[in-house]
């Protein structure tokens, strides 16, 4: 299999993104602010670079998609363990420097061996059971095989329910896609029907209750409503928020950028919003960042082949719906996946297309 380095053409891409960090450079001299400078910097190591130099490792997309699926699966054990045991929370918080809103003695949420936690942990946890799904789908597996993947994916989703809404909204997205997916016929239509009903019957609050006897402080009525919370479609406490929160006007200022993402008191964001774009926008620019999103959607596409799956254009989608709710982009793991499966993709593309033109060539002589 050829080996892939990063080619010419994305140094055009990291030429014109040097052009955003000079901008974000001129404002931290003026601001004094380097949040946004360090943003751009770090996408660029861990979410355009570090993809192309990772999948060289790589032997095929099935590794790539094994390899995230297992780490996620770990992680999503230790995040179980965390939220049962305090001793195993208070373990991580003395190892690891958290830089998310929650502290040690909050209940509600679960922790892992990770320095972010939240949403943004939920997020990166949610790869792993895309990846499963992805290992379903792309391949032919043996009925043990498929029960060892939901069996990780049952764990992943424990983990999730137990960290953030939002990896549980992406990863409930995945899989209703794949078991449509799925329905070809009256019988897996009939096996679809026999597991929800399995499901439906499960008593997952009096699991979540027994489990959690021994959390000091756990109200499983408060954590129950805030998880249904998240499925409404209307008056859903994120979009209320969202929604509630200033978005800054369009001024001179904001045209050119004010180079802050932290506000000057060195607490909160400076644009008062959550949203990716929205901070972004404030801090960059109007022009600046409209051209950042841009050239970046611009060169996602140009990575994909022709005969690309659809999985691989949704990927991108959602990266870009969540966008709204936090800056997922510049906490780096879903680029780097998006980037790292659509390339690891574009290989076997590659990979493909040599077989069939040896094959020609022998029937031709």
């Amino acid at each position: 299999m050829r080996n892939y380095g990063i080619p010419k053409k994305v140094f055009y891409y990291l030429f014109v993104l040097f052009l955003v960090l000079a901008v974000a450079f001129i404002q931290f001299i003026f601001k004094s602010d380097s949040t946004q400078l360090s943003r751009l910097f770090w996408f660029m190591i861990y979410g355009v670079i570090s993809p192309f130099l990772f999948v060289n490792f790589l032997k095929s997309r099935k590794e790539f998609l094994l390899l995230v699926s297992v780490a996620v699966v770990i992680q999503a054990v230790l995040s179980i363990l965390s939220f049962m045991n305090p001793a195993i929370k208070a373990l991580f918080y003395n190892l690891v420097i958290f830089t998310s809103n929650f502290e040690e003695e909050q209940v509600l949420r679960a922790v892992a061996f990770a320095s972010i936690g939240g949403a943004g942990l939920s997020v990166i946890q949610s790869l792993g059971v895309i990846s499963s799904i992805a290992l379903l789908k792309l391949n032919d597996f043996s009925i043990y095989n498929k029960v060892l993947l939901w069996v990780g994916i049952t764990i992943t989703l424990i983990s999730i329910f137990l960290i953030g809404r939002t990896g549980l909204f992406i990863s409930f997205l995945f899989i209703a896609g794949y078991l449509i997916s799925e329905i070809k016929s009256f019988k897996s239509t009939l096996i679809f029907v026999l597991i929800i009903g399995a499901i439906y019957q499960v008593n997952f609050v009096s699991i979540l209750e027994n489990m959690t006897a021994n959390v000091d402080g756990f109200n499983i009525d408060l954590f129950t409503s805030w998880i249904e919370n998240a499925f409404k479609l209307k008056g859903n406490d994120t979009s209320e928020v969202l929604a509630s929160m200033p978005i800054p006007p369009i001024s001179f200022e904001t045209i050119i950028g004010t180079g802050r993402v932290v506000d000057e008191s060195g607490l909160g964001n400076a644009s008062m919003h959550d949203s990716g774009y929205i901070q972004t926008y404030y801090s960059l620019g109007l022009l600046c960042a409209f051209y950042f999103y841009c050239i970046y959607i611009i060169f996602l596409l140009l990575q994909l082949k022709s005969k690309s799956n659809v999985y691989n254009y949704f990927l991108i989608l959602v990266m870009l719906i969540i966008e709204v709710k936090e800056p997922f982009i510049f906490q780096y793991v879903f680029p780097f996946f998006v980037l790292s499966i659509i390339l690891v993709t574009a290989r076997l593309s590659d990979s493909n297309e040599v077989v069939i033109n040896k094959e020609l060539n022998i029937n031709l002589n």
